[in-house]
C-alpha cells in the first residue's frame, strides 16, 4: 500500500535512522492521524513509531519528547537519548529530508 506523504524531518547514523512524515491521504484537526515519528533500526530493518509526548523549539534547538526517548536536534546533528537508560545516539541531520528507497519501502510496509 502506498500513500502520499512529506518528509519532514531526517536522521542518520550508521546504526539507525529517525524521521518524521506528514501523511498526506488523512484528512483530520487531529495530529495524531496526520504527523508520526518513526525509529528504523538499520541491523534489522525493523521500524517503530515513537510516542509522540511533548515538543519545544528554543534559538535553533528542537526538542521531541517521546516514551521511547528524547530527540534533540538542530540544523546539522541530533541525538536521541533513549528512556531506558541505553547510549545516546548521535545522528546527523539530513536535508532535504527525502527519504531512501529502503525506508520509504519499510514505511509503506508498516502503514499497510
Amino acid at each position: 500500500m502506498t500513500f502520499p506523504y512529506r518528509s519532514l524531518f531526517l536522521f542518520e547514523a550508521d546504526s539507525a535512522t529517525i524521521f518524521e512524515i506528514k501523511r498526506l491521504d488523512i484528512q483530520s484537526k487531529n495530529p495524531g492521524h496526520l504527523y508520526f515519528w518513526l525509529y528504523f533500526d538499520n541491523a534489522s530493518g525493523q521500524l517503530t513509531q515513537l510516542d509522540f509526548e511533548d515538543m519545544s523549539t528554543a534559538e535553533g534547538e528542537h526538542l521531541r519528547q517521546f516514551r521511547q526517548g528524547r530527540l534533540q536536534f538542530n540544523a546539522t546533528e541530533a541525538t536521541f537519548s533513549p528512556t531506558d537508560s541505553g547510549p545516546p545516539l548521535a545522528l546527523r541531520t539530513v536535508t532535504p529530508p527525502a527519504l531512501p528507497a529502503e525506508l520509504e519501502k519499510a514505511l509503506f510496509a508498516f502503514f499497510a
